[in-house]
């Protein structure tokens, strides 16, 4: 069924689209009566916008699926590092076993535990990952845990119930063809009006179309792309160039939000393809899933992306099994950074 809705997003499926065009208008109609009503209450005070005792900055989309949002938290967390700050990087936790408010011990804890993304980024930083469905409290259990003097919120643009002092929103460019309705007509989490809310836009994919290009009017805006860093071997621990696949047989796996970037990724690199295996976003992975990727013999690595190696860590993986790192890069990155610097000293001042 999600393949389905994804291919009416995206303009396929069209005799479908006009069969569930009407239960899925009355429900994001629905949707949006609950949007709108939740936001009339924050804003007559019925329900509560806490303040955090450090600045906080979120890094969050507007539509379902991948944006690309952990890298940059990734990115700008090391940036804010090197200016000097103490950063706390602050998720909910998707589909996480474990309750409660910590930080990710990458030692002890597994993806399982706290959340597959937590984990990646916990793995890849060098700075506390706090989990938990309030991020106020995380915060401050990070403050006095670790003494961290920002805070940076991964998927925190529709968090309404915490004060942000600086919003960067990461829009999805022309490249990538899609409606504009709300959940599940379309793929927009808010309405597009609330672009205006952004402080910052990040654009991945292309530029901004017409329509959100709109709203985007007037706001910094900056381009990311995503490169590859290198290739991980898990079986060996082995780090190599990802040139190391240009002209290999592959059989690329992933569950992503958006799993056919990753696939366009790798031919970009020279892979050669020759099964694409897609699963849901956040897919738990089990012993016969490991089973069945290595039972493909027309193949000389089998690659798959770092959020989803770190659930597959534990298993007893073949040896031409891969991940591979990516890295973002920003165009006119100081330009985004001294923004950001400006930003925050103007909160320091009032």
């Amino acid at each position: 069924m999600r393949n389905t809705i994804v291919k009416i997003w995206e303009g396929e499926a069209k005799y479908i689209k006009w069969i569930l065009y009407i239960p899925l208008f009355l429900l994001s109609s629905i949707y949006k009566i609950c949007l709108v009503l939740r936001e009339s209450m924050y804003r007559i005070g019925l329900m509560k916008v806490d303040k955090v005792a450090i600045p906080v900055i979120s890094v969050g989309n507007i539509t379902l699926g991948g944006t690309g949002k952990t890298p940059v938290v990734e990115k700008l967390s090391t940036d804010l590092k090197k200016m000097g700050f103490k950063p706390g990087i602050v998720t909910r936790g998707y589909r996480r076993k474990r309750k409660g408010i910590f930080h990710v011990d990458t030692k002890n804890d597994s993806a399982r535990d706290v959340g597959d993304e937590a984990m990646m980024l916990a793995k890849r930083v060098q700075m506390p990952v706090m989990v938990g469905s309030n991020r106020g409290q995380a915060i401050d259990r990070g403050i006095k845990e670790f003494n961290i003097d920002i805070a940076l919120l991964d998927d925190g643009f529709q968090l309404r119930n915490i004060r942000k002092d600086i919003e960067v929103l990461i829009l999805h460019g022309a490249e990538r063809k899609r409606n504009n309705g709300l959940f599940p007509l379309g793929p927009f989490r808010e309405p597009l009006m609330r672009i205006k809310d952004a402080d910052i836009i990040l654009v991945n994919k292309g530029d901004l179309d017409n329509n959100t290009r709109a709203f985007a009017e007037g706001k910094p805006t900056f381009k990311v792309k995503y490169k590859p860093a290198y290739l991980y071997n898990l079986k060996e621990n082995l780090i190599t160039h990802y040139n190391f696949l240009n002209g290999k047989s592959v059989l690329a796996f992933s569950g992503l939000g958006d799993n056919r970037s990753f696939f366009h990724l790798l031919t970009n690199i020279g892979a050669r393809i020759v099964h694409e295996i897609s699963y849901p976003d956040h897919y738990v992975y089990r012993k016969k899933d490991i089973e069945k990727l290595s039972s493909f013999e027309d193949v000389e690595a089998i690659v798959t992306t770092e959020k989803d190696a770190v659930k597959i860590a534990h298993m007893d993986v073949p040896a031409n099994l891969f991940y591979l790192s990516i890295e973002v890069r920003i165009e006119r990155e100081e330009e985004l950074l001294e923004l950001i610097r400006e930003m925050l000293k103007m909160r320091d001042d009032t």
